[in-house]
């Protein structure tokens, strides 16, 4: 009956081990979806922003900005649309290079 014990107790540690992983592997998934949608909020603010500046600074020599603005919201869209796309796509590659603009952006404030 040892046999048995160590078995039993073998296969459970092995499903447990396997649940773990699997939940830590969702919650890393959640983690990068929240922080894509994080960024992607962050560069839209940025670009909107952007964009704003550039049309103020045209409308004062005399450009007509609203064709301008129009063809950029829809370039923004785009861009926005193939970043959801890409996260989707592969998470944990997603997930690999937030956490490495996370390093480089600690190793710049760090200086």
């Amino acid at each position: 009956m040892g046999y048995e014990d160590q078995k039993s107790r073998t296969i459970a540690a092995v499903q447990s081990t396997r649940d773990d992983a699997a939940n830590t592997l969702h919650q890393a998934s959640s983690t990068v979806k929240n922080e894509a949608s994080n960024l992607q909020d962050s560069v839209t603010k940025g670009a909107t922003e952007l964009a704003q500046n550039v049309s103020d600074r045209l409308k004062s020599v005399g450009v007509d900005t609203d064709v301008i603005k129009s063809a950029a919201k829809d370039r923004a869209s785009e861009l926005q649309k193939l970043i959801a796309e890409e996260l989707n796509a592969r998470p944990l590659r997603s997930l690999g290079i937030a956490a490495a603009i996370g390093v480089l952006f600690g190793m710049i404030t760090a200086r």
